[in-house]
């Protein structure tokens, strides 16, 4: 009975912590992605710059960002690409243009 009383107080905390954006442990700022993403050129690393300035400026919504980061450090291979292609895309969907 103890069990079940502890498992049924358990699964709504637990719940709820999966359900919080694992980011808050760690800033998502440049340095942090470029690292997750693996960039290797100096291009990369500047998309990278603009698209956290576009966040920061309040252009690019820091959802879309955090969403399209975490989708596409899942990813096997190819990490920047998916993020940068995912990005623009979904960012284009909503109106804005990520040059």
């Amino acid at each position: 009975m103890k069990r079940l009383l502890f498992a049924a107080v358990l699964l709504p905390v637990c719940w709820v912590a999966l359900s919080i954006s694992p980011t808050w442990a760690e800033p998502l700022d440049a340095k942090t992605m470029k690292v997750a993403l693996h960039t290797a050129t100096p291009q990369e690393d500047g998309f990278i710059d603009r698209v956290v300035a576009l966040m920061e400026k309040g252009t690019l919504p820091r959802a879309l960002v955090e969403s399209t980061f975490l989708w596409a450090r899942k990813k096997t291979r190819n990490k920047f690409y998916y993020f940068k292609y995912g990005l623009i895309r979904r960012a284009a969907e909503i109106g804005i243009v990520i040059q």
